[in-house]
């Protein structure tokens, strides 16, 4: 027997064996696993505890405006009755007296009782005045508050009523219950 100087061929898969094309020998990739997306990394956990800490925050602060302004709620209620009673009876000194007593209950409750209590006449449209941004209860429809209760019905035009219910609306929603009112003394109160 001889050798054959012929090379023997292996079979395709065997190791050694020679291809036609090298690619063929080369593994296929091999992907790491997938990152799971639960639990989430600690600056998620911060995220999320900022965020919920900020709604909770904010839920509150809108709820200590919402009940601290409650009463300016209420005043408005009873100043559309007011008004209401007044279209229906056209008594606009009954009108003027109550919204007068609507006014300074809404005044006493928003700023010192003790320095609001005392005021009237002028004292009082001044301080009306001074927290908002209007000189409209001094000089203008407001000084219907003044001695409006005590005049006869037909002293008072229905526009100049007209005028205050609605300046008395503006105070009701707008009043600065921060401003700093200088309450005059006791012989500026008096005419």
């Amino acid at each position: 027997m001889q050798a054959s100087a012929t090379p023997t061929t292996l079979p395709q898969g065997a190791p050694g064996a020679t291809s036609e094309d090298p690619l063929a020998q080369l593994r296929d990739l091999h992907l790491p696993q997938a990152v799971a997306d639960w639990p989430p990394a600690l600056g998620w956990w911060l995220l999320a505890g900022l965020v919920l800490f900020g709604l909770v925050w904010s839920m509150r602060a809108l709820h200590r405006r919402y009940k601290s302004n409650a009463y300016r709620r209420f005043a408005q209620r009873e100043l559309k009755a007011i008004v209401a009673e007044h279209a229906e009876t056209q008594d606009a000194r009954r009108a003027l007296s109550r919204l007068q007593f609507l006014m300074k209950r809404v005044a006493m409750t928003a700023f010192n009782r003790a320095e609001v209590a005392a005021l009237s006449g002028v004292a009082w449209t001044q301080f009306l005045d001074a927290t908002s941004t209007t000189s409209q209860f001094s000089l203008g429809p407001g000084e219907l508050l003044i001695d409006g209760p005590y005049q006869a019905t037909q002293d008072h035009p229905s526009h100049e009523l007209t005028a205050l219910f609605s300046l008395c609306a503006e105070w009701l929603k707008h009043h600065s219950r921060a401003s700093q009112v200088a309450v005059p003394a006791a012989s500026e109160q008096t005419p």
